[in-house]
């Protein structure tokens, strides 16, 4: 049996942010176990309204909630300097479970890329 600690509960327990329509980064699929969909809106340079869908267990869902708050007000290459893999550490993911930190990690490297190229969805 997984067990979650006090941040993970935290975080996944807290309301979904709704993902902004500027930009979106996907990554993953529901075949895969791990399906998540950041969307984040560009103003002056700086990220809003960045929330995200997702398809995961509560570790992930709870590492996305806490990438969306981190991101918040933001500056827009923040998106690429992200590293995710700390939040290993923060909500105690098993290594079995780690890998999918890289999927959360592909999905923001995604919205780098949108916002790089002005890409609007």
């Amino acid at each position: 049996m997984i067990s979650y600690n006090a941040a993970v509960w935290d975080y996944f327990g807290r309301s979904a942010r709704q993902p902004g329509q500027t930009i979106r980064g996907e990554a993953g699929s529901r075949e895969q176990g791990v399906w998540i969909c950041f969307g984040v809106d560009v103003a002056g340079g700086r990220l809003e309204n960045v929330g995200f869908r997702a398809f995961a267990c509560p570790h992930i869902i709870a590492a996305c909630q806490k990438v969306s708050e981190m991101l918040e007000g933001a500056p827009v290459g923040l998106l690429r300097d992200l590293a995710p893999e700390v939040l290993q550490r923060e909500f105690d993911i098993p290594v079995e479970k780690a890998g999918k930190l890289l999927i959360l990690k592909d999905a923001i490297s995604a919205c780098a890329a949108a916002a790089e190229h002005g890409q609007e969805e």
